[in-house]
């Protein structure tokens, strides 16, 4: 499935390794080194997956998900956040912001492509709700 992900990364290295990988594997991705960069990017590309590093310079990845809101869950925009941090309030915080699951960095790329696979393949929140509704 072909998917528009924003890739929201502040270390350089790991960001272009996740972003030709999911290049290669027929994603359109949009790099972002900072929330703020981020918070554009999303506005720009209205992707359907965001990638979201927590600890990020200007905003932190829980900024860009309160900056967001419910008006970019509506169009249909899943989040992962993806970070080292596997703190569990911070996973709560992240899923009370809609976030639709929360990834820690050490997954191998081929993980990476199957639960990015998984995650497309399953309705958004916001689709989720309208049908129930």
């Amino acid at each position: 499935m072909e998917a528009t992900i924003v890739l929201a990364e502040d270390d350089a290295d790991l960001r272009v390794l996740y972003a030709q990988w999911l290049r290669r594997a027929g994603h359109r991705v949009w790099e972002a080194a900072d929330g703020a960069e981020a918070l554009s990017a999303v506005m720009a590309y209205r992707p359907d997956l965001l990638l979201l590093d927590i600890w990020m310079p200007i905003l932190n990845g829980l900024e860009v998900l309160e900056h967001l809101g419910r008006a970019v869950q509506g169009v249909g925009l899943k989040v992962v956040v993806l970070s080292h941090q596997g703190d569990s309030d911070m996973r709560l915080e992240g899923f009370a912001l809609g976030v639709v699951d929360y990834w820690t960095k050490d997954l191998s790329l081929a993980e990476l492509s199957a639960r990015i696979e998984s995650v497309l393949g399953s309705p958004s929140p916001a689709t989720e709700s309208a049908v129930n509704d």
